[in-house]
């Protein structure tokens, strides 16, 4: 028996030795301050503001590239007027965008094997009816950021709850009034 207690004796101290040499030396944990955090950084995108009527690309803050996001930066650039740049979306309010297939020569809505563009599909709030100035930042700021999106379409609803549809629209529409 005492050779058997000592084969699994060498045994477990065979299996437990590269475990116990590792070749680190125990330590008492160091603090080395707060834990790190992420951040995430702001991207820059281009919105369509106005200056004398007139559309002109801006670089402004959003909190991602998305379609959202960017119209989100749109809506709050207009607010803060920065010099003699303003909006014409004062008294609107984005709600939100969805995109769908497009394609201009067949009008195929919601076909999920039409690749060739899109439209965005924004819903806003606000005093109706928008003007073509409100129509137009919100138009080129999609189009510009998504070159794939060949239409936009907004719904607006007013604040009694009546809803006004523009159909689509793109960025050549506002050729006239395009910095």
């Amino acid at each position: 028996m005492t050779t058997r207690r000592l084969l699994a004796a060498l045994l477990a101290a065979a299996l437990l030795a590269p475990l116990a040499a590792c070749g680190v030396e125990p330590s008492n944990a160091i603090d080395a301050g707060p834990a790190p955090v992420i951040s995430p950084k702001a991207s820059l995108v281009t919105v369509f503001l106005l200056k004398s009527g007139r559309l002109v690309p801006v670089r402004v803050s959003a909190a991602s590239h998305s379609l959202d996001n960017v119209m989100l930066a749109l809506f709050e650039a207009g607010k803060r007027r920065e010099g003699d740049l303003g909006t014409a979306l004062d008294d609107v309010t984005y709600n939100s965008g969805e995109l769908v297939p497009f394609d201009f020569n067949t009008h195929v809505r919601n076909d999920p094997g039409n690749t060739f563009g899109f439209r965005l599909r924004l819903s806003v709030t606000g005093v109706t009816p928008l003007s073509r100035a409100a129509m137009a930042q919100m138009t080129c700021t999609a189009i510009w950021q998504r070159h794939d999106i060949w239409a936009v379409e907004v719904t607006q609803a007013s604040r009694s709850g009546a809803l006004t549809h523009y159909p689509d629209h793109d960025c050549k529409t506002y050729s006239d009034i395009a910095g």
